[in-house]
């Protein structure tokens, strides 16, 4: 069974010079090695590197439970790391109410997930506005993705992307990610001294990136 596991679904020849190994969302291992590399030297890299095969090959599949979500009454949504239980109206607005939040039968989750959307914009641009005003850190442009896999990101000429997602986290969390992309716009890597940037703004952030590991099957329930 672990040798199975091990098995790539696919081996990509590239002009790279090393070999690296790829998990996606469907739980495949993707191998991506340089041109004629022999198999024995692939099959010994990923050997060595089984272990962490197969514990990342079991976070996603835990992970993809939490995409089920039916959206039925009595299910739990969460909004700022709280969880909302959902009742379903006849109506066509969202509304959270105490710790009900009010779902339209129809077009459920397309409503749902505009109305989350909405909110992440709301909240995510007015804090980007306060880090960036505070710091004088530059940035070009906001926009809200439905990403899945990446909170966020910082491109080189710095416009940020936020997926909606982030609205289900602590509000400690969300703006660790919007710091973390702002610090971006400074140091286009994950050094010791992009690390350094971002303990400027907030010192307690390894507090937020714990969280994201300990809770990132909750952000993947929608």
């Amino acid at each position: 069974m672990i040798y199975q596991e091990i098995i790539p679904e696919k081996i990509i020849y590239t002009r790279k010079k090393s070999i690296s190994l790829i998990i996606n969302n469907d739980a495949e291992l993707i191998v991506r090695a340089p041109l004629n590399c022999p198999n024995s030297k692939i099959y010994d890299f990923i050997l060595k590197k089984s272990n962490w095969i197969i514990k990342k090959k079991d976070e996603i599949r835990s992970q993809s439970q939490y995409n089920k979500l039916t959206l039925q009454e009595g299910e739990n949504i969460f909004v700022f790391g709280r969880p909302f239980k959902i009742v379903l109206i006849d109506s066509n607005r969202v509304r959270i109410i105490e710790d009900k939040i009010y779902l339209p039968r129809l077009n459920t989750r397309t409503r749902l997930v505009n109305s989350l959307a909405r909110l992440a914009r709301d909240y995510i641009s007015r804090r980007v506005e306060y880090y960036a005003r505070k710091y004088d850190l530059k940035y070009k442009s906001i926009r809200i993705t439905s990403a899945h896999t990446r909170w966020g990101s910082c491109s080189y000429y710095n416009r940020l992307n936020f997926t909606y997602k982030l609205i289900m986290c602590p509000e400690f969390v969300i703006d660790y990610i919007i710091v973390h992309e702002l610090s971006h716009t400074l140091v286009k890597n994950h050094s010791k001294g992009f690390y350094k940037q971002v303990a400027s703004i907030l010192p307690n952030y390894k507090e937020a990136e714990q969280w994201l590991k300990d809770n990132r099957k909750i952000i993947m329930m929608i």
